[in-house]
């Protein structure tokens, strides 16, 4: 069974075709757009498309005056990159598996594009907090359809942008998640506390 990427839309190309032995590839290549609420409300978002150097300023050209972006880092925390006169104040990653939070003085249309993340993809995850995202654009279950292996101990917390506070802790114990498998939106962002280092792993091709 084919597995459904949910983009706001995508453009597939045939990157090369070997007919005698019926092996193909396909790039991907859409764009998601992010709603981004008035009043400098946050909204916990993610970059799921690789663009360049999946820099800030790269995967968020162009914004409106007064953006903020709130990345973090484990051990110095949330780092703030300001949209000033046409310019991000600072250039961190947003690659793919990293989770951000944006606000915006007006409401906004944030547009990502780039290409969508195949083959064998890692997202590294630290013990204690870490601010991710699946490095695919597909909605589903983290467990069943992102193909995260929880651990013992995990717990996830989602942000609510309507209620501006996170959803109620969801935690992994005796082998079952107390909320329900968890379910992530495209271009969503959480955090995943851990109880030890490890890692999210997955094989993806849009081929599946």
């Amino acid at each position: 069974m084919r597995t459904q990427l949910i983009l706001t839309t995508a453009a597939l190309g045939l990157a090369s075709l070997a007919a005698s032995a019926q092996v193909y590839s396909v790039n991907a290549v859409g764009y998601i757009n992010l709603s981004v609420p008035a009043g400098s409300k946050l909204v916990l978002v993610a970059n799921q498309l690789n663009n360049g150097d999946n820099k800030l300023a790269t995967v968020i050209p162009t914004a409106v005056e007064g953006t903020l972006a709130y990345t973090y880092a484990q051990g110095s925390g949330f780092a703030t990159s300001g949209y000033e006169f046409g310019a991000w104040s600072a250039n961190p990653s947003v690659a793919p598996g990293v989770g951000f939070f944006v606000s915006s003085p007006t409401a906004a249309t944030i547009t990502l594009v780039g290409e969508v993340p195949q083959g064998n993809l890692t997202t590294a995850l630290g013990t204690g907090l870490n601010l991710v995202s699946s490095q695919v654009p597909q909605a589903g279950k983290l467990q069943a359809d992102l193909k995260y292996t929880p651990a013992e101990g995990d717990i996830v917390y989602q942000w609510d942008a309507g209620a501006q506070g996170y959803k109620a802790a969801n935690g992994y114990e005796f082998g079952s998640w107390s909320g329900g498998d968890p379910s992530i939106a495209v271009g969503e962002g959480f955090f995943l506390s851990r109880a030890a280092a490890g890692s999210w792993s997955r094989t993806f091709s849009v081929n599946q």
